[in-house]
């Protein structure tokens, strides 16, 4: 499982002090208020007001049109407002001021994120890493978008310099952990994901992730008590209820895994997923009529549900509705089910 990302972009401190406290202030010059400007919109950006943050921003940079860090938060505060053409001419102009400062790239690489331009967000991230190789952050995305194009091992490098720059890091060890767990890893996943939880006991999310690699070595024992404490944690954590449900249904304890599939039912009632895994442990019990009402009610629900329409594929077979069961069985394989290949081979003549 993937878990819900927290941007963190990274801010640059107000760079002036303030001066002494006097009886009678006499009026500010423009550089002056150039950089009380700065000050308050620096604290204004802290506290969220991202639109308040950018007038400031601007009032000071009008004044000192040269300083890096006024438009480096600047571009902060727009990409907040969504506004990302604005920040990514912000922050081009900081490293153009600027060069050498990884986290102007760091920052950079944040509004790709957000654009969902990763190829982008890669290079921006090399350019940070380049100046600091160091850097956790940088690091760490760079974990993730090799998660995502399928090279764990890279992915796994990458977040191994994120743990050593922060030790503490425990998004880092969880998505580690996840590389592994890809990487048919379960072992060294397991030792990350305690971790991580070591670090974070406050994430469900971490205790579903080791569920789920205890369930990778078939330790499905374990992999129940973990869940379990997963739902006590969070009853409303869908996610464990389903794999608690899936471990059941390996065990052959079909009443347990019927009961946890029908509780994630109970919290999110528009789980495709619940109802296939019901679907399952119907046709397990024989049951083909209620099987084939429920994989449809999944695909009704999620029309890209692949395991769905291979469910009810089987449910059309034993029910002597060959024409439909090869229909399934193939839009099952279009969708990546590749367990449905032998069945379209076998009996599927067009």
């Amino acid at each position: 499982m993937r878990r819900a990302l927290v941007v963190t972009f990274l801010v640059f401190t107000a760079s002036f002090a303030a001066q002494d406290t006097i009886k009678i202030a006499p009026a500010l010059s423009p550089e002056q208020q150039a950089e009380e400007d700065y000050n308050t919109g620096f604290s204004y950006l802290q506290k969220g007001d991202y639109s308040g943050a950018t007038e400031l921003f601007s009032k000071c940079l009008s004044v000192k049109s040269s300083f890096d860090k006024a438009y480096a938060n600047r571009a902060v505060a727009y990409t907040h407002l969504k506004q990302y053409t604005e920040a990514l001419n912000d922050i081009d102009q900081a490293i153009k001021l600027n060069a050498l400062v990884a986290d102007f790239f760091y920052n950079k690489s944040l509004i790709y994120f957000y654009l969902n331009n990763r190829d982008s967000q890669d290079v921006a991230l090399d350019k940070c890493l380049a100046i600091n190789a160091e850097q956790p952050d940088a690091a760490y995305y760079k974990g993730l978008i090799n998660y995502e194009r399928k090279i764990f091992d890279r992915a796994i490098g990458y977040y191994t310099i994120a743990i050593k720059s922060r030790p503490g890091f425990a998004f880092a060890y969880n998505d580690r952990g996840s590389a592994y767990r890809a990487n048919n890893q379960p072992d060294l996943a397991i030792s990350d994901y305690e971790e991580a939880f070591k670090l974070d006991s406050n994430q469900v999310f971490i205790l579903n992730n080791l569920g789920s690699a205890l369930r990778q070595k078939k330790d499905y024992l374990k992999a129940i008590e973990v869940y379990s404490k997963a739902v006590l944690k969070d009853p409303k954590f869908v996610l464990s209820y389903l794999n608690r449900g899936v471990s059941y249904f390996e065990l052959g304890d079909l009443t347990g895994a019927e009961k946890d599939f029908e509780e994630a039912l109970s919290v999110q009632p528009n789980s495709s997923e619940a109802y296939n895994n019901l679907a399952s442990v119907a046709i397990k019990n024989k049951d083909y009529k209620k099987a084939k009402i429920l994989a449809g009610r999944a695909i009704e629900l999620n029309p890209n549900n692949g395991p769905a329409y291979y469910n009810r594929g089987i449910c059309n077979q034993m029910l002597r509705e060959d024409q439909d069961c090869c229909a399934d069985w193939k839009k099952a394989l279009e969708l990546g089910v590749e367990s449905a290949r032998s069945f379209v081979f076998a009996s599927c003549s067009n």
